[in-house]
């Protein structure tokens, strides 16, 4: 088995492992929503990861799953 070098195997698990920490163009693209519906989600309690005045806020991908999950409701049986 040939040796795999440290930047062969960032590559291959850069793509195959997905990233828990999302800017907001890749929380939408996850969640499969726009940004204006993000901001709304945001207002009712969507939780977002502000390190600082100057940084973009990131999104944890559990706390997507978690608000949409608590927002899930059942149509019919």
């Amino acid at each position: 088995m040939p040796d795999i070098d440290e930047k062969t195997i960032q590559l291959i698990l850069k793509k195959y492992v997905p990233k828990r920490y999302l800017n907001q163009r890749e929380a939408c693209i996850y969640a499969g929503t726009s940004p204006k519906t993000m901001n709304a989600w945001i207002k009712r309690g969507l939780k977002q990861i502000v390190l600082d005045d100057e940084s973009n806020p990131k999104y944890d991908v559990r706390d997507i799953d978690a608000f949409m999950k608590e927002h899930k409701i059942g149509i019919g049986k």
